[in-house]
């Protein structure tokens, strides 16, 4: 078994949520009067921090309004955070078959930990995990305190364990934590941006995941760009 500890990233790597996040983030756009963006210009900042989301979308001289966004969806978006929010396919499968081969699992999240519980809870998978870490008074991905935490909380060595995320904050935030990276390429970013950050791995689906955690799959050369792809 090449990775017996395996964290996930949860928004856009397990839980397709972008309607319901971006959603919320158009409609606390709007209640500041800036009602001009799609929520296609949102999916790839999601996972970030709220505050970088929305210094990405506001005027510079409207930054002082951040903290308003902030408060303006975190009271629109708990109640409506699962209008829309699916799995994606294959991941109760991979993360059952997982668990019943040994691994160890946990989540590590810029979503808060009672957000991630909510979701989990309603999908019937938080028996699955070991360990659901959120980014409570924790230092957001790309740094790698939510990783660490993960690490520290559950006694796991660092060469045992692989990060499977959607967007350059998972592979940067993983990379410094000292843990392998396995990349998603149906999340926020696609293929081509995802290979500028060199994750180890990367996947199309979920399911390959499992070829790669029991040392199946086949890396490059190098030995560190790899793909499991048909």
């Amino acid at each position: 078994m090449r990775f017996p500890n395996i964290i996930f990233d949860f928004d856009g790597t397990l839980t397709d949520s972008r309607k319901d996040i971006a959603g919320a983030q158009l409609w606390a756009l709007q209640q500041l009067g800036f009602d001009g963006f799609r929520e296609e210009q949102i999916y790839p900042l999601i996972g970030k921090p709220l505050r970088d989301t929305f210094a990405r979308l506001l005027p510079a001289e409207q930054h002082h309004r951040i903290p308003e966004a902030i408060a303006l969806y975190a009271e629109y978006y708990p109640p409506r955070s699962l209008v829309s929010t699916t799995l994606f396919p294959g991941v109760r499968e991979t993360l059952t078959h997982l668990r019943s081969r040994g691994h160890r699992l946990a989540v590590a999240s810029t979503k808060r930990g009672a957000g991630i519980l909510r979701v989990t809870d309603h999908f019937g998978i938080t028996p699955l995990f070991d360990r659901l870490q959120g980014t409570d008074g924790i230092a957001p991905k790309p740094a790698p305190d939510v990783i660490l935490a993960v690490l520290e909380g559950q006694a796991w060595h660092v060469r045992e364990t692989l990060m499977v995320g959607d967007s350059d904050a998972d592979i940067l935030a993983a990379r410094t934590a000292g843990v392998a990276t396995c990349a998603v390429t149906y999340g926020a970013l696609s293929a081509a941006e995802l290979a500028a950050y060199r994750p180890d791995f990367v996947i199309d689906a979920i399911a390959s995941l499992t070829g790669i955690v029991n040392g199946s799959a086949h890396g490059d050369p190098a030995g560190r760009r790899f793909q499991d792809r048909p």
